[in-house]
């Protein structure tokens, strides 16, 4: 097992801050009083990021770790859509090459913002495997560093500079809820948060059609979906990632799921009290929260992980009746 320790948080996030925005933390009090409850809540705003999404942090400090060779001879990565177009941007600004395998049905809004920085681009195949069998033959062919957009040590220590953020504004924090979905973000914020205070509680969200993590949980085995089935595109991993899954055993208290349509009235939430178009995936932990109140005893900090949403989708998304979702 990775073993981290808080000086790596640290030094990511003394790599990485000239060329992330530290986000927002937002105390929602509508979603105090939505939800009845005398406890203080809040949402960290990664969509605010200059890609719309958490996923620059783990790419920046990925890219900036390499050797003076590795960045000569570039990286190849596989990724939905955020890292893509993480890993486009930080390797345009850092001067570094990057290939980056998509899937075919990749969502069009990601694949035009990640074609803006000029990386070169490879579509194959459907599934995550797919996907990974041409960044390997790539990597081979070219000596091009292979970068996983969650089972990497550098980027887990990326994406976990946001438990720093949000301990420095709430040293009071008690709860912590985020997706896992290849388990890169939860893996990394919620070692970085047992190194700031182990009493912390984190709590990974899945959707029910792609909740691997949770069922292996539950069932004391690792579990591989054949086919995850769910709207929240940057949470289809089959699987966790091999780093991920021992850090998320020690770190995370509570995995929980929840429905599709609890994620819809997330999303819908977010957009008529907070003027927030937010992704599937990116309201996956306020789904979470929303649907889980009896957890809370005392300040709690939601990420709000991206806002790449295929508009249309979206727009059908919130004319759906609340009865029926």
């Amino acid at each position: 097992m990775m073993h981290l320790h808080l000086n790596d948080f640290k030094s990511a996030k003394t790599r990485i801050e000239s060329h992330i925005k530290k986000t927002t933390l937002l105390r929602c009090n509508t979603l105090e009083r939505h939800l009845n409850t005398p406890h203080r809540l809040f949402l960290k705003l990664e969509n605010e990021q200059p890609t719309h999404s958490f996923k620059v942090r783990g790419a920046f400090n990925a890219l900036l770790s390499l050797t003076a060779d590795q960045k000569t001879k570039g990286i190849v990565t596989r990724s939905s859509g955020n890292f893509a177009q993480a890993i486009a941007y930080a390797g345009q600004l850092l001067n570094i090459k990057t290939r980056i395998v998509m899937p075919t049905h990749a969502p069009e809004i990601k694949k035009l913002a990640t074609q803006r920085f000029h990386p070169e681009l490879i579509f194959a195949g459907t599934s995550h495997e797919e996907g990974d069998r041409v960044v390997k033959q790539i990597g081979l062919e070219t000596g091009a560093s292979i970068l996983s957009p969650y089972n990497h040590a550098d980027v887990i220590v990326g994406q976990g500079t946001i438990s720093l953020e949000v301990y420095e504004e709430l040293p009071t924090i008690h709860h912590f809820f985020c997706p896992i979905g290849g388990g890169g973000l939860m893996s990394g914020c919620a070692a970085a948060f047992k190194c700031l205070n182990p009493e912390i509680e984190t709590i990974g969200i899945e959707p029910d059609g792609a909740a691997d993590y949770y069922l292996s949980r539950l069932q004391g085995k690792v579990v591989v979906l054949e086919r995850p089935d769910t709207i929240c595109d940057g949470l289809r991993a089959p699987q966790v990632g091999a780093l991920n899954r021992p850090i998320l055993d020690q770190s995370v208290d509570t995995v929980a799921t929840i429905s599709d349509r609890a994620i819809i009235k997330a999303m819908k939430f977010l957009k008529e009290h907070c003027s927030l178009t937010i992704e599937p995936s990116g309201a996956a932990a306020l789904a979470g929260l929303m649907h889980h109140k009896p957890l809370l005893k005392g300040d709690t900090v939601c990420v709000i992980t991206g806002s790449n949403v295929d508009l249309s989708a979206y727009e059908k998304w919130m004319e759906e009746d609340d009865d029926r979702i």
